[in-house]
């Protein structure tokens, strides 16, 4: 994501001075492939090539133009996170550790109309990347962050056209809505006092694309490739409120506003662009009952890494280190009973953040997904699915310097985990 911050207005320019990284921080979310569709029983392998049922629509359009008839689907789960932080003796402030364990619910969906056995058209709604954690009011790292929400979703109308046999081509517009909130809490120190709080809040609206082509070389073998467009947000107006501040640090605040010439009463607009990326998807059947479906996929995460400040007209830039990922996956998928249809995956993502730069909004090492899934064939009409991915994040180990306010944080994560369960039923009309 890239990032560009302007300060209209400020107030309280000490605390406010330093917020502002925690704003583009807040503002770190992760790229989640878990959409309660069947594929996230593979761990997302073999997404842009498998184009069996309407969640095709998203994943790679031109996929769309294997399906015989109209076809809606839709899902129902939840992401489950069960981290953990914990203080090494690095850490300058007190309050220890936090539990992140949290739920949040997901769903999605998908419609698909055939309009002749050629041109398919689609919509879907997916959430873009995101994440929230609350780390408590009273934890060792409350003066960077107590709790950050980061939440999207996309509508993508899409079409497809079948130019032969062997290939198809589509996309379409995105258009997201995204919602940012954080909270932090401020050191009142100089007055004996309990902490302040500075609460940000602001949501926006943004256009990007999707793209897709479907190659089929025979019957049994299938290659995909999908495309997602940078979208990019800009949250007005993300300061909600500051409050509890001692007058020891607002005379402070002041004086150094009065010396910078910064007005008081700031405000400030963040700029975000959710990255691009490309996945490149295999499929093959091996027998009449198994098959093996497989992904490589890149994910361009160094956009975030540069953010630019201006505070009265004085432009800061900064580089925060950030890295693109790649990403490769593979798994099978069996017949093991007639109308009974069993999924297994594993997936790999490479860390967009190494020690030296990774925040606590971005709690994210290398990635390891494990997929299970199941679906079930009613009737002509009905196909029920029920797919888990445990998604491990690694100990992302934080060393967070920050000043004489702030403290030093430092430790990682133990467990870090995100569960994710999903009930998707699929309609044919």
């Amino acid at each position: 994501m890239k990032c560009k911050i302007h300060t209209r207005v400020a107030s309280a320019a000490l605390f406010g001075a330093v917020a502002l990284h925690s704003w583009s921080s807040w503002a770190g979310g992760i790229w989640l492939y878990e959409q309660g569709t069947p594929d996230q029983g593979l761990a997302t392998a073999g997404r842009a090539a498998l184009a069996k049922d309407a969640s095709t629509a998203f994943a790679n359009p031109a996929g769309m133009t294997r399906l015989d008839r109209s076809q809606a689907m839709g899902t129902l789960g939840a992401l489950v996170i069960q981290s953990e932080f914990e203080t090494d003796s690095r850490t300058t402030v007190g309050g220890g550790g936090a539990d992140l364990l949290s739920a949040l619910p997901s769903a999605t969906g998908f419609y698909i109309h055939s309009v002749s056995p050629d041109l398919k058209l689609g919509v879907s709604m997916t959430p873009l990347a995101g994440l929230a954690l609350d780390y408590g009011d009273t934890w060792a790292g409350r003066y960077q962050q107590r709790n950050s929400m980061l939440l999207g979703v996309a509508i993508s109308p899409t079409f497809a056209y079948k130019v032969n046999e062997w290939l198809s081509v589509g996309g379409g517009p995105s258009l997201g809505y995204s919602y940012l909130r954080g909270e932090a809490a401020i050191n009142n120190v100089l007055d004996g006092l309990p902490d302040g709080t500075l609460k940000v809040r602001s949501d926006a609206i943004g256009i990007g694309g999707l793209a897709g082509i479907l190659i089929e070389p025979d019957p049994a073998t299938r290659f995909g490739v999908q495309y997602i467009a940078p979208m990019t947000m800009k949250y007005e107006n993300l300061v909600d409120s500051v409050s509890g501040v001692g007058p020891a640090l607002t005379t402070l605040s002041f004086i150094v506003g009065r010396r910078l010439d910064i007005p008081r009463g700031s405000n400030a607009d963040l700029e975000l662009t959710f990255p691009q990326t490309v996945m490149v998807s295999g499929y093959r059947d091996l027998t009449d009952r198994l098959s093996v479906v497989a992904n490589v996929g890149w994910q361009n995460w160094s956009q975030y890494a540069k953010s630019t400040t201006t505070i009265a007209g004085r432009d800061s830039s900064r580089d925060a280190g950030y890295d693109d990922t790649w990403h490769g996956a593979l798994g099978f998928q069996y017949k093991f009973a007639p109308g009974w249809l069993g999924s297994a995956g594993f997936a790999y993502d490479t860390s967009p953040v190494s020690v030296q730069n990774r925040t606590l909004a971005f709690p994210v090492d290398r990635q390891y997904r494990y997929g299970l899934g199941v679906q079930r064939v009613i009737d002509d009409r009905l196909t029920l699915g029920l797919a888990y991915t445990l998604l491990d994040n690694g100990k992302a180990t934080i060393n967070n310097a920050g000043g004489p306010l702030s403290g030093t944080l430092s430790g990682g994560y133990s467990p870090n985990y995100v569960h994710a369960i999903s009930l998707n039923a699929i309609f044919r009309f």
